[in-house]
């Protein structure tokens, strides 16, 4: 803050632009994957943002600072929720929430590398004429500039186009894909994209994503400030937050696998959501410096494992390619508004214990508390509803089995 000669509010006006802008492309970036190649515009994403990222180790200003951050917003909008559209075109319901886990468990992985990361880095302070800052954001961005080569060789765009799939293996995934999707053809492509707009699954379950993404964004941004606050210098504080991502990365795979396995959301969804209220109230408290530390476990752990299910879950009850695209986008981009929020909530004013901001966290939890179950029941019944309707008809179990709502 100091080297770019950032006051008052700057730092967190900075921060919050990001999120205007990712909010806004999700959408029409999800619509525009509809038409281009997945193995193209995934790793087109990432290199425009890698390109983005490698250009914010230059900034001398603010406003240079801010306009970046806005760009960044634009070219990352439509990655998180193209790939999670991607899998969903590749993977049955029950299969599909612990490949998210796979891919969403990176970004904590990557929380852990970061913290290493930012510490070896913050050694290269003045190479170049530089600070260690900026190096954090070229090294970053050139390296995501390398990997999107990768992907563009290596990423396969559908099992129909799959070369290594045998003719069994691409009919195999072709008929999973097709009970999926069944109601593709019903409307014009601009009906199935507007009725994402007036579902309310969609609406529930972005509310439910923002319960989890307003928490995540807060921790991001501030868990180093508020290890930093125990009494430890900043690379100690960094190197911190190591243990808290391994952990949270094993929680995520875990739960998504046996979230499969039993073929159930609700319930990990809701005991995620009760781990990070319990390290939240943790925080709050004025417990001694080892309690807080655990507490912050249980805060991370808590809120990034209920986010794969929440995503997976959205995308299980949304039928036909197009609709789910646009859902699933709309679900992501309701969500990133809460870093809006996360980027405000923690002032300087409030430190050591930054009650605010953990008052307003615990606040999003309850509220996803109440959508979850909300949700979970609204399912349930209609499920009781199409059962007993099918009996009734005397429809054979196969058929209807499959336009039940996953809970």
């Amino acid at each position: 803050m100091t080297q770019l000669h950032l006051t008052g509010s700057q730092f967190n006006v900075a921060l919050s632009v990001f999120f205007i802008s990712y909010s806004l492309f999700e959408f029409p970036a999800n619509v525009i994957l509809q038409f281009v190649r997945p193995s193209r515009w995934l790793p087109g994403t990432m290199f425009a943002w890698g390109i983005t990222m490698t250009f914010m180790g230059l900034v001398k200003s603010y406003p240079q600072l801010a306009a970046m951050r806005f760009l960044l917003g634009v070219t990352e909008a439509g990655f998180y929720p193209g790939v999670v559209f991607y899998l969903s075109m590749w993977y049955p319901k029950y299969k599909l929430i612990y490949r998210i886990a796979l891919f969403t468990s990176a970004a904590a992985a990557g929380g852990a590398v970061s913290g290493l990361l930012a510490y070896a880095i913050g050694l290269m302070n003045n190479v170049g004429h530089l600070k260690g800052w900026s190096w954090i954001f070229i090294i970053q961005g050139l390296a995501t500039i390398v990997t999107c080569f990768v992907g563009a060789f290596v990423l396969v765009d559908y099992p129909d186009t799959a070369k290594f799939l045998s003719t069994d293996e691409r009919r195999f995934l072709e008929q999973q894909r097709a009970l999926d999707i069944e109601n593709d053809g019903e409307g014009t492509v601009t009906q199935r994209i507007l009725s994402a707009f007036t579902d309310w699954r969609v609406w529930a379950m972005a509310f439910l994503l923002l319960s989890f993404a307003a928490p995540v964004y807060g921790t991001t941004f501030f868990l180093p400030t508020i290890l930093d606050n125990f009494g430890y210098d900043v690379p100690i504080s960094q190197l911190l937050t190591v243990p808290v991502y391994l952990a949270t990365t094993i929680s995520m795979i875990t739960v998504a696998h046996f979230s499969d396995i039993m073929k159930i959301r609700f319930p990990w969804i809701i005991a995620s959501e009760l781990v990070g209220l319990a390290g939240y109230i943790i925080q709050i408290t004025d417990a001694s410096t080892g309690v807080k530390y655990f507490g912050t476990f249980l805060v991370v752990v808590g809120i990034y494992t209920g986010i794969p299910c929440t995503v997976g879950w959205l995308a299980n009850n949304l039928q036909g390619k197009y609709k789910r695209a646009v859902g699933g986008a709309l679900q992501v981009s309701t969500a990133n508004l809460g870093g809006i929020v996360a980027s405000n909530i923690f002032r300087t004013q409030d430190e050591p214990r930054f009650i605010l901001g953990f008052a307003i966290e615990i606040g999003f939890l309850c509220m996803g508390l109440v959508v979850t179950v909300f949700s979970a029941y609204t399912y349930h019944r209609a499920n009781t509803a199409r059962i007993s309707h099918a009996r009734r008809d005397d429809i054979n179990e196969a058929k209807y089995v499959v336009d039940l709502y996953v809970i």
